[in-house]
């Protein structure tokens, strides 16, 4: 294999000067499918080449499964090249050399710290309930406060009434069975004799979506007998229902003011202009937070527990104090350095001062879209004031692509280089395809989604993978509107969902299995691709960009990057460069139902922009304008108008 080669073939010009470059200081500015693994492997291969004793080179990723692709690939390339590949939470924790706490058991003792304050503290009870309306106002949308997922707003509000009275119930989601589907509903029993369902249609319920207070009513003139749990009680009883959802919550909160390097007073102060109501949400919030984090800090002094900001915080603390860091390193490489923290550049800083170690950076800006964790973009935008301390600090950029065609660079580009915080980069593709691999799915409700996306899924080669991509794991719910053509099936993954795609069998009157696909939050697609990408990118109440509140950014001050939603445009940027092969995007048509509108901010902004691209692959109906489907028909695929037969136009198809 040449010196120079990874995964079999050579660097090109721009990865190869990366990897060579020898002066002290490097950042490496990337795009999507540019090759950053395959620039930082480059680098390590050269470092092998020059003789450099790999116990003192150190790679960082972020996360445990990058971090293991890290070392399979190192492995590969070079097999006697044995760098310390490691998160930098791992990292903290061997200078730390504490007992680490993370996930289940740092939720749990979390929870446990909740749990003691809201049963004896009113305040903190109330503080509780309004955490709970916040997370409801976001990710947990559809939860009662039973724990189960409710979507119906009126049947979800009779269900927190009855969780609230103390009445039996059971939660039963629509079903399709058959000719007439079934809606959802509440099978209530409170174990005296009183039993009956409530549907979603049922007037009583759909008069508790607007009113909440009419639930109580109504089911109390059922002669249920319901009195209110006291704040305590219902709080902890909420606590116990949701899971590790509040204590989480509450968790991720206390780690963002740690990897920002903020405290309550600071989140108090950020939000004393807010309006009175708002405000004393807010407060009540923090005070919850500001006890909770108090009481954990002294149990993991205590108990001499770690969690993964304290392995970075208290690192850099005892590499300052001059305390012992465990190993001496000659060279540090830091993978996706668009998403680090401030503390964890406080770490690697601290860590420098005394090492002096060489230092290369690769990452991609565009993509930085974990602020809500803690991520700083601005770390990568500045980098040459922060790190010009320790010396000349050189930046170099790869921008070809090897994963889309170059149609689809040019749309992701165009979009995302409106945003004005940012390191500039042209981005050329390695090919460009004669038949645009662009394709608007035009559609008039939530209900034609599933249609839309099955009528491609179904002439679209069964061996290519596919995604669907939506903006949070709600969006999914949109191919629920498909009357059973979709099933879902969850996965240990986050944001990740196995979908399995039904086709109906006219030969045997009955669905058939037909291919697996996956559909993936746009967060949780970052780093991965496949042949064809659908991406809601526009729904009734959902899509890009998120208008939903953050139940935690909310809180956090928020640093002008000089246009609207800049976040949000790096998490469509994200979710639009996964495609290898095919972009498909879902969007609302205007009321005219002309193809190429859209109702949704960023689509519209698409179509605007490249309505020469979209209009030479979206096929619109020339009679109505409306969009147009695939059919198959003795033997033959051609478009065929969706308001067939009101419309009979037809179009060639020559593929997509």
């Amino acid at each position: 294999m040449k010196p120079y080669q990874v995964g079999g073939r050579d660097l090109d010009e721009q990865q190869m000067a990366a990897a060579i470059d020898d002066d002290p200081t490097k950042l490496v500015i990337a795009g999507a499918g540019t090759g950053k693994t395959t620039t930082l492997v480059g680098r390590l291969k050269h470092l092998s080449l020059k003789g450099v004793d790999p116990n003192g080179v150190l790679v960082i990723s972020l996360t445990n499964a990058s971090v293991d692709d890290l070392k399979r690939k190192i492995s590969q390339e070079i097999p006697d090249f044995r760098p310390d590949v490691m998160t930098i939470h791992a990292l903290g924790n061997r200078i730390l050399r504490k007992r680490p706490m993370v996930g289940a058991e740092r939720s749990e003792l979390l929870g446990r710290i909740i749990n003691d304050l809201v049963q004896i503290d009113r305040k903190a009870a109330r503080a509780l309930m309004g955490q709970v309306d916040a997370m409801r106002k976001s990710g947990a949308s559809d939860l009662s406060y039973s724990g189960a997922p409710i979507r119906n707003r009126g049947l979800r509000t009779m269900a927190d009434a009855l969780f609230e009275g103390r009445i039996g119930f059971q939660y039963n989601p629509p079903s399709y069975k058959g000719q007439d589907p079934i809606p959802a509903f509440l099978e209530i029993d409170d174990g005296k004799g009183h039993r009956f369902k409530l549907y979603s249609d049922d007037p009583p319920v759909m008069a508790a979506s607007k009113d909440a207070a009419s639930s109580w009513e109504y089911l109390r003139s059922r002669n249920l007998e319901m009195e209110r749990l006291n704040p305590n009680d219902l709080a902890s009883e909420i606590l116990r229902c949701w899971g590790n959802r509040i204590p989480d919550a509450v968790g991720a909160v206390i780690s963002r003011c740690k990897t920002s390097m903020m405290t309550v007073h600071d989140l108090l102060k950020r939000n004393e202009n807010d309006p009175p109501t708002t405000k004393a949400s807010v407060e009540d919030r923090l005070y919850l937070i500001d006890r909770v984090w108090d009481l954990y800090t002294l149990e993991c002094i205590d108990r001499k527990l770690s969690d993964y900001d304290d392995m970075v915080i208290q690192s850099a603390q005892t590499v300052r104090n001059g305390g012992d860091m465990g190993k001496m390193y000659t060279h540090v490489l830091i993978d996706e350095y668009q998403d680090v923290s401030k503390v964890l550049v406080d770490l690697v800083m601290a860590m420098r001062r005394r090492m002096h170690f060489d230092l290369f950076c690769v990452g991609d800006d565009w993509q930085s879209i974990y602020g809500f964790s803690g991520g700083d973009v601005w770390q990568m935008v500045e980098f040459g004031k922060i790190w010009e301390p320790f010396g000349k600090v050189n930046e170099h950029r790869i921008e070809r692509t090897y994963r889309s065609p170059q149609q689809i660079v040019d749309i992701a580009s165009k979009f995302i280089r409106k945003n004005q915080t940012q390191l500039k980069k042209d981005i050329k593709g390695v090919y460009s395809q004669g038949i645009p691999p662009i394709q608007l799915l035009p559609c008039s409700s939530d209900k034609d989604i599933p249609k839309m996306i099955a009528n491609r899924l179904e002439n679209l080669d069964p061996q290519e993978d596919v995604f669907v991509i939506g903006r949070t794991r709600n969006d999914i719910y949109a191919l629920g509107n498909g009357y059973g053509q979709f099933l879902f099936s969850t996965t240990k993954e986050s944001g990740s969902i196995e979908v399995t795609f039904r086709v109906w069998d006219d030969n045997i009157s009955d669905w058939k299995e037909d291919r697996k696909l996956r559909y993936l939050t746009a967060h949780s697609s970052k780093g991965l691709e496949a042949d064809n990408v659908f991406v809601i990118a526009d729904r009734e109440h959902g899509g890009f960009p998120s208008q939903t509140s953050d139940d935690i950014s909310d809180l956090f001050p928020v640093r002008d990057e000089g246009i609207p939603f800049a976040e949000e445009r790096r998490v469509f940027y994200v979710a639009i460069t996964r495609a290898r092969r095919r972009l498909f995007l879902v969007n609302m048509m205007d009321e005219d139902r002309y193809a190429l509108e859209s109702t949704g901010e960023f689509m519209s902004e698409v179509i605007r922009d490249n309505s020469m691209i979209l209009s030479k692959s979206t096929v619109t109906c020339s009679e109505c304008f409306g969009p147009m489907r695939v059919v198959r028909m003795g033997g033959r695929r051609f478009y065929g108008c969706c308001d067939y037969p009101s419309c009979r136009c037809t179009k060639p198809f020559y593929g997509f």
